[in-house]
């Protein structure tokens, strides 16, 4: 990729989270600004709670065109949009924001760009929502976008499982007119593994954080062959979950192309393009980035 040239005119585009250097989101959407021709750049910030009002209104204040939000701050980033689209509204939750000039104001728009993630990355391999019989495992931020985009597309029943039943319950009420919504209080019935066409992990039980790496948010006993099976963690890039996915013959979604897909969504929010993704994967693995 050729040196980027940055003038006075140069858009500035930046990730806040914390912790959020190790996110691979700067590659991904330099790379879109690059194929795309457009002048701007995409940087990291992470800050500590306690300097997060100060920090969101200075990426206003100092004229920055779009934030990404990553954890813990997309609920923060929610209440401070003005403009909020229906998905962030139903969830609670903004990963994608846009400052526009109105008038003698700052139009603060926010968006759920993981729901866009969640969506096209199940239509790229070929999955049908519509009617679909789905398990959605875990109870926070990532659950809700995905309960919530399973709705959207129709799903025919959604169940959710979390250890701490009372936060799945949450949800479910969060979305109180689908009357398709069931709360699980175990795994362990081989009907209930049957059941299931799609699960999604939206547990941190994979990720390579001290133990949690050798742990599997489903039986171990659970046959996944001819299911599809969705990993909403990249780091690392074949879990527990999808190792045995893998080996089961299930159809699968790595946490790379759920993040990949919602950048897509972001930068499409941003500049009215939606950038070619289907070669970002192979670039990000063919440089050894997910280490």
């Amino acid at each position: 990729m050729q040196q980027k040239n940055i003038s006075s005119k140069t858009r500035l585009l930046a990730l806040f989270g914390y912790p959020a250097r190790h996110s691979l989101s700067p590659i991904i959407q330099n790379r879109f600004i690059a194929d795309n021709g457009i002048d701007a750049v995409y940087i990291t910030f992470e800050f500590p709670a306690d300097r997060a009002d100060s920090a969101f209104r200075g990426a206003r204040d100092l004229g920055i065109f779009g934030l990404n939000i990553t954890m813990p701050y997309k609920e923060h980033a929610f209440r401070f949009s003005q403009n909020n689209d229906n998905r962030a509204e139903a969830t609670g939750s903004v990963n994608t924001i846009k400052f526009e000039d109105d008038d003698d104001s700052i139009k603060i728009s926010g968006y759920n760009t993981d729901i866009d993630g969640i969506i096209i990355s199940l239509e790229n391999i070929g999955f049908a929502i519509e009617g679909s019989s789905c398990l959605v495992l875990g109870a926070g931020g990532a659950a809700r976008s995905a309960v919530f985009a399973l709705l959207e597309k129709n799903a025919g029943k959604i169940c959710i499982y979390n250890r701490t039943i009372e936060n799945a319950e949450k949800i479910k009420n969060s979305f109180g007119n689908a009357d398709n919504i069931f709360i699980l209080d175990s795994l362990e019935n081989k009907k209930i593994r049957d059941d299931f066409e799609l699960i999604i992990n939206c547990t941190p039980l994979g990720m390579d954080t001290g133990n949690l790496k050798d742990m599997l948010p489903i039986p171990d006993s659970w046959d996944l062959s001819g299911k599809a099976v969705f990993e909403m963690i990249y780091k690392p890039m074949e879990t527990k979950l999808l190792k045995k996915a893998k080996a089961d013959g299930a159809n699968i979604v790595d946490g790379l192309d759920m993040l990949i897909n919602q950048a897509a969504a972001s930068f499409y929010r941003w500049f009215d393009i939606y950038p070619e993704a289907k070669h970002i994967k192979n670039m990000i693995l063919g440089k050894n980035l997910m280490t």
